[in-house]
C-alpha cells in the first residue's frame, strides 16, 4: 500500500488551462511529429528524424501520426488535467462516445474503431526528444524517450477506454507549451489548417516563413511546391473563416506572413483583400 501511494503521488501535475482551450507542448506543435499525412498514405517508420525547429531533435519509430491522434492526445491530456483523483487520473477511463464528440467526430462505428486505431498508434511508438535550451536561465539539454501513451484498456460492456498516458509527459510542457483554442481548431476541415493553427498559436508573435520552410515543418507529403502552397492558400483562409488570424500574405520573398487577431486590434491598420490572401495594410496607405 505504502508502495501504491508513493507511485501515485509521484504522478506529475499537468498545468493548468482554461476550458475552452486546450494545453499542447510546444514541440508537438513545432514539428511534423504530428505531421499532414494523405489519407491511405500513413507509413511506418523507423528511427526517423522527424522535421522540427533548430534546437530539437525528434527520432521516431512506429506509424506516423496525424492530426486526428493530436487531437485524441490533447483530449486525453484535457480530461487528465481535469481529473482531481491521483489515482484516476493515473488511469484514465474515458466514455467513447463523449470522447469522440469532445474532438468533433461522429459516434458510430467507424468513429468508434477510428478510435481504436488512433490508441494503437499512440501506444505503439517510440519517440526520442532532445532539446537544447539556451535561454535566460534555462540552459542546457532536456531529452525525452517513450511512447505517448503507455497502455490502455477497452470495456466492451460500458464502452470505455481506461488509458495511461506516459507521466513523463508532463516534462515536455517544462520545455514549454501552448493553449490551443479548441473550438477554432474544431471548425477546421483540413489537417494542415490544423497545424498551421497550433504551429502559430505557439508563436508569441509569428514572423515571415518561408514556404519551403512550412512544408518541411508540417511534414506535407506534397511533392511539389507549388501544390503544397495551393493547399497553403486554401488553409490560412480556414483560419480566417475561423477567428484564428486577422489576415495573411506571401510576400516577394515566398515567405509567409501571418497578423493575429489580437495584433490587428492593437495596431492601427486596416484589413484590405490582396490577391495573395488577407493582408494587414496601413493607415494611410
Amino acid at each position: 500500500m505504502r508502495q501504491k501511494i508513493q507511485a501515485i503521488e509521484q504522478i506529475p501535475l499537468l498545468p493548468d488551462w482554461p476550458d475552452k482551450t486546450r494545453g499542447i507542448p510546444n514541440i508537438c506543435l513545432r514539428s511534423a511529429l504530428f505531421g499532414v499525412i494523405k489519407r491511405g498514405r500513413r507509413k511506418a517508420v523507423k528511427k526517423e528524424l522527424i522535421a522540427s525547429l533548430k534546437g530539437v531533435t525528434i527520432q521516431y519509430t512506429g506509424w506516423r501520426l496525424d492530426q486526428g491522434d493530436f487531437d485524441v492526445l490533447a483530449q486525453a491530456l484535457h480530461f487528465q488535467a481535469r481529473e482531481p483523483d491521483p489515482e484516476k487520473r493515473q488511469f484514465l477511463r474515458i466514455k467513447v462516445k463523449p470522447f469522440l464528440a469532445a474532438i468533433g467526430r461522429q459516434g458510430g462505428k467507424s468513429g468508434r474503431e477510428w478510435l481504436k486505431d488512433s490508441l494503437r498508434r499512440l501506444t505503439a511508438t517510440a519517440v526520442e526528444i532532445k532539446v537544447d535550451l539556451n535561454h535566460g536561465m534555462c540552459r542546457g539539454s532536456f531529452s525525452y524517450a517513450g511512447s505517448l501513451v503507455d497502455e490502455f484498456y477497452f470495456s466492451d460492456a460500458d464502452q470505455s477506454y481506461v488509458i495511461r498516458i506516459n507521466p513523463k509527459l508532463v516534462g515536455l510542457f517544462d520545455v514549454g507549451w501552448t493553449q490551443v483554442q479548441w473550438q477554432q481548431r474544431l471548425q477546421l476541415k483540413s489537417d494542415l489548417a490544423k497545424w498551421l493553427h497550433g504551429f502559430y498559436a505557439s508563436h508569441r508573435t509569428p514572423y515571415p516563413v518561408k514556404i519551403t520552410t512550412l512544408k518541411h515543418l508540417c511534414g506535407s507529403e506534397c511533392t511539389r511546391l507549388v501544390d503544397f502552397r495551393r493547399s497553403l492558400r486554401s488553409a490560412m483562409n480556414e483560419l480566417v473563416e475561423a477567428g484564428a488570424v486577422q489576415g495573411w500574405e506571401i510576400d516577394q520573398e515566398d515567405k509567409l506572413n501571418v497578423v493575429r487577431l489580437s495584433q490587428a486590434a492593437l495596431g492601427r491598420g486596416g484589413i484590405a483583400l490582396t490577391p495573395g490572401g488577407i493582408a494587414l495594410t496601413k493607415q494611410g496607405a
